[in-house]
């Protein structure tokens, strides 16, 4: 028979070695973020990202293949995001007319925060990486395809082209990406672009010319 094992030394949980995988893992992704934002992928050196996340460097690759890989990983954990985020931001035909406006703000909150929560990986997945201008075209596609189905539903004016407005909106989002005001202005933001869109596109709303 095996040794009875000291209460002192109990047997580690397989959750408990993969939340500090986990943790690992999301150091060395907050430090490729930092590192591939500050220098660029070129110049960036797994030496770098390593000390800067306080691990070896075997152990960087125990997680990724590769620094291309770590970078992939985030340029898609961005993507992903934000492609979530619009997605979700369909307004159904369930929803009642009354929870329009607010359903807008709510989408406008997400989109901004997930742009100012991390500005380092906003500049690489929104700027500096090569697949940032398909990820925009992307997104336009997808507020595109929901302006459309909105205004069959009669929610928005069945007049503003839906292509133009999905580039107007990820031109402002772009640049509110690098813009963030200083707190606590945040909500103020979001209420000012929620008001300007929702002013011109609420169906109703339309100004009458003399």
């Amino acid at each position: 028979m095996s040794p009875a094992r000291s209460a002192a030394t109990p047997l580690r949980k397989k959750s408990d070695v993969s939340t500090k995988g986990e943790r690992t893992r999301g150091r060395l992704l907050a430090a490729c973020s930092v590192e591939f934002a500050k220098n660029g992928f070129v110049a960036t050196r797994i030496s770098d990202i390593v000390a800067r996340a306080g691990v070896s460097q075997p152990v960087f690759y125990l997680y990724f293949f590769s620094k291309q890989a770590a970078y992939d990983e985030l340029v898609t954990l961005f993507g992903r995001r934000l492609q979530d985020a619009v997605g979700e931001a369909l307004i159904g035909a369930d929803v009642p007319p009354t929870a329009v406006d607010a359903r807008v703000r709510l989408t406008i909150h997400k989109l901004l925060t997930i742009l100012w929560a991390d500005p380092d990986l906003t500049q690489i997945g929104f700027t500096q990486s090569a697949a940032a201008e398909d990820l925009k075209t992307a997104l336009c596609a997808q507020i595109t395809h929901n302006l459309r189905a909105e205004q069959a539903t009669g929610f928005f004016r069945a007049e503003i082209t839906p292509e133009l407005f999905a580039q107007a909106f990820m031109g402002m989002m772009e640049r509110f990406s690098r813009y963030r005001p200083p707190a606590p202005h945040d909500e103020q933001l979001v209420e000012f672009i929620s008001t300007l869109i929702l002013d011109g596109m609420r169906a109703g709303t339309r100004s009458q010319s003399n």
